[in-house]
């Protein structure tokens, strides 16, 4: 089973609720006016507003403004967690997960993680799922698990809805259905993450929560090649000779994204060279080749082939 692994990516946001002073300070930063937004930053940091205390830990850490500094970052983190701060609550968790601060390593960071995810924060639900599902500090449960995958995936969580995905198609802590495995990598697949979309087309492949359809089993491992994954890279080639082979009949033929000309084009063939038919409709046929060593996805009008 593929499962996501946590990669946490915090960004400074707004919030309907918050001091002025964080709002000119956001303004500041948007300007690129980094040492005066930490000036109004520190002024409500002080005065104990989690948001600008969050703010100010990020510039610090990533020396935004000021000289970086791990310590005052780490400060200014630990006052924003304590103040509400659900984004400092999982950056503090990251911190002591990666051995950056010193204390208790994974105890400390799930405290702050079930803080954040009990307050609804997809990433932390997410990342508390997966220790859960592994035992990482915490009891092993699958069943436990699947909930917080289940928590984050209504919030439309594109890894939770690919964990929670393999634990039905494999029965694990939950009852195994294939028919909801497809749905949820479906849903995870479009968003683009790309193990969803691996796993989405090894279901085609393989016939289970759908018919089998190794025209999409080969759209969906190309989509995932495409956005790094490996495992469906390997996978193209048990579902390719399900496909119809044709041959490029025009001398120098255009491959575009969509089916029209109106498309950008993606790459050009020449007569003889070989692509692999997905579908086709109103003249034009969707396929699949090798262009610089890396699986393609295109449309060609459909006289052109042979």
């Amino acid at each position: 089973m593929r499962m996501k692994v946590w990669l946490g990516v915090l960004l400074l946001s707004g919030s309907a609720q918050v001091y002025a002073d964080y709002e000119t300070g956001l303004a500041e930063f948007r300007q690129g006016n980094f040492a005066s937004a930490v000036h109004e930053w520190r002024e409500a940091a002080e005065q104990g507003e989690g948001q600008s205390q969050f703010a100010l830990g990020q510039m610090f850490e990533n020396g935004s403004g000021v000289r970086a500094s791990q310590d005052e970052a780490y400060k200014w983190y630990r006052l924003a967690a304590g103040s509400g701060s659900v984004e400092a609550q999982v950056k503090l968790a990251q911190w002591y997960l990666a051995e950056r601060v010193e204390g208790r390593g994974v105890q400390d960071a799930i405290e702050w993680l079930q803080r954040a995810a009990d307050s609804g924060h997809a990433g932390a639900q997410f990342q508390m799922g997966l220790m859960t599902l592994e035992g990482v500090g915490l009891e092993q449960d699958e069943a436990r698990a699947a909930r917080w995958f289940q928590l984050a995936a209504e919030q439309g969580h594109a890894p939770s809805r690919n964990n929670l995905g393999s634990l039905y198609e494999n029965g694990r802590g939950v009852e195994q259905d294939y028919a909801r495995a497809f749905a949820l990598f479906g849903q995870a697949a479009r968003q683009g993450d790309a193990m969803a979309q691996s796993n989405l087309g090894a279901l085609y492949a393989r016939g289970r929560g759908v018919e089998p359809n190794h025209a999409w089993a080969v759209f969906w491992f190309t989509m995932a090649a495409g956005n790094g994954n490996e495992v469906a890279r390997n996978n193209i080639a048990a579902s390719l000779p399900n496909l119809r082979e044709q041959e490029i009949a025009g001398s120098r033929v255009n491959i575009r994204q969509g089916p029209s000309t109106q498309h950008e084009r993606v790459a050009q063939l020449e007569r003889g060279d070989r692509v692999h038919v997905l579908g086709e409709g109103d003249g034009w046929s969707q396929v699949y080749f090798e262009a610089a060593d890396r699986p393609t996805l295109g449309w060609v009008a459909s006289r052109l082939i042979q």
